[in-house]
């Protein structure tokens, strides 16, 4: 059971930590943020349990529901579902991955009115299999970007050995497939986090894939990104 793991002062999270990819247990991660009103945004909504729900539902109204990438679609329609009363911003591509999610508004290269009290916004460039947006909470200085990047640490089994072959054991970083099959413009993806890491003074990252990167996560991300300046 993994259940709301807060992190600080209107940020929580749920590790998925079961999650697999190909057989690999990667792990995903829904982020709970609360707005300046007393509501809640969740973002990336993962394999949530009925008891995740309910603490959900304990900590307030849920307004808003968040799919800031294409690959990350698998639960947003059980989670519109639950929450038929919340608005659900998503990027265009969901619309033909998830047909029956109900999408109240897209998600474009700025931060939507309905947001903009919560979130500042930018786009992920040079990834458009991923059609990534970051959206950072200013004040727990704290950047989400599903799969911006992988941070596994400590794994073992098959998981290291396939994070090794990677490049991608025990460190903030895009692995090589993620480079071969995420990006598209090496580059463009480079100046777009450098554009983040300039915009946004956050400490923290919340990635989907291996833990939360806690403290200095923004020059832990501008080196992440050193291959694109190559």
């Amino acid at each position: 059971m993994a259940g709301l793991r807060k992190l600080d002062d209107g940020l929580w999270v749920v590790d998925h930590r079961d999650f697999s990819v190909g057989g690999l247990r990667l792990g995903t991660r829904s982020t709970l943020v609360r707005r300046a009103g007393g509501s809640l945004v969740l973002v990336a909504p993962g394999p949530l349990a009925e008891t995740d729900l309910a603490e959900i539902r304990a900590l307030g109204e849920l307004s808003d529901v968040v799919v800031p990438n294409q690959l990350h679609n698998l639960f947003c329609v059980a989670v519109a579902e639950a929450f038929p009363a919340a608005k659900v911003y998503a990027v265009p591509a969901i619309r033909a991955k998830q047909p029956r999610l109900r999408i109240d508004e897209e998600l474009g290269d700025t931060v939507p009115g309905g947001l903009a009290d919560t979130f500042e916004m930018l786009p992920l460039d040079g990834a458009r299999r991923v059609d990534e947006r970051l959206l950072f909470h200013a004040s727990t200085r704290t950047l989400v970007g599903v799969d911006v990047a992988f941070n596994i640490r400590s794994a073992t089994g098959l998981l290291r050995f396939a994070m090794w072959l990677n490049d991608g054991n025990d460190k903030l970083c895009m692995t090589r497939l993620g480079k071969s099959q995420y990006l598209d413009d090496h580059r463009a993806a480079a100046r777009s986090i450098d554009r983040a890491c300039d915009a946004f003074d956050f400490d923290r990252l919340v990635v989907s894939h291996g833990e939360v990167y806690e403290g200095g996560a923004r020059e832990a991300l501008r080196e992440a990104y050193a291959f694109g300046r190559r």
